[in-house]
């Protein structure tokens, strides 16, 4: 699809991506075991173009919907009273309104990017908690400029959250990634089998909002040839990204008759399609079959 068809974003409910032209990319799919055992997938997205603020998190087996509570409390928080402007004041929201309502028997990471555009640079306020990642690298060379470290602080278990963080960029080239430890299954794959190249390579090779189609079209090929977990990711140029009043979204986190559902139900020729932002109030109910939750985003 062109980007005249769709000049914001789009999401596809059967591939379970969502992409905006030139800036950024994500999806889900359930793990290869998870499929197997009938379970839920508990890797969760957050995308909020209102807010500039990009989450994704992971629940465990037993509780895979646990990822979504937490990323849909963060929403409620955000429209309710607008974007924190410092590490200490997100660190302050994360631990008494996001990280405090988590019981602890729904254990799951966090990791989260906000975007705070300046006239030269653009700041990123990252908080990590748990062995999910954010990247900051070069969209030329791959190189990593900045890279959370995988710690136990994860929501449910902990009531803080330590690791939360400033990055300031002002290069033009700058990629962020947030991704789930199944990220990491599918990557190492990729690698072994000489199936995508090097980082650098699929960066230079495929256009920025092409590559979970890329990545999630080769996971579906090598299927039954490896065993992965749940996989999510979300990357993003922070410089392209486009504000979009009121438009965010939550994929993922769901339980097991959704995945039951999901899998039943959506087959390519209904459901293979993009579904731009200007219509999803239409959609909403095609796309909760996929795990994908359009919310009403209050501004900043």
């Amino acid at each position: 699809m062109s980007s005249k068809e769709f000049p914001t974003v789009a999401i596809n409910p059967f591939l379970r991506l969502v992409k905006m032209p030139k800036a950024m990319c994500g999806g889900i799919s359930t793990g290869s075991d998870k499929i197997r055992s009938g379970y839920g997938n508990g890797d969760c997205l957050y995308l909020d173009f209102d807010h500039l603020v990009f989450a994704v998190a992971d629940g465990t087996e037993r509780f895979p919907w646990a990822s979504r509570d937490l990323l849909q409390r963060l929403s409620e928080r955000l429209s309710r009273s607008g974007c924190p402007e410092t590490v200490r004041d997100w660190k302050d929201m994360m631990n008494s309104e996001v990280y405090a309502g988590q019981k602890y028997q729904h254990k799951t990471t966090f990791s989260s990017v906000a975007l705070r555009r300046e006239k030269e640079a653009v700041t990123l306020i990252i908080a990590n908690g748990g062995d999910s990642v954010v990247t900051v690298m070069d969209g030329l060379t791959a190189k990593i400029s900045r890279q959370t470290g995988r710690n136990m602080e994860f929501a449910g278990r902990s009531r803080q959250i330590v690791e939360v963080m400033e990055h300031r960029v002002s290069d033009q080239n700058v990629r962020v990634l947030l991704s789930t430890d199944g990220f990491d299954d599918v990557w190492r794959f990729c690698l072994r089998r000489s199936l995508v190249g090097s980082a650098r390579d699929v960066l230079d090779r495929i256009p920025l909002d092409g590559i979970s189609e890329e990545i999630f079209g080769i996971l579906e090929g090598q299927r039954g040839l490896f065993e992965y977990d749940d996989v999510g990711f979300i990357l993003l140029d922070p410089n392209a990204v486009k504000r979009l009043k009121g438009k965010a979204l939550i994929m993922g986190g769901t339980r097991p008759f959704e995945e039951e559902h999901y899998r039943r139900q959506y087959t390519p020729e209904a459901h293979n399609r993009w579904i731009s932002d200007a219509q999803w109030d239409g959609q909403e109910e095609m796309l909760a079959g996929a795990g994908i939750r359009v919310l009403k985003a209050g501004r900043c």
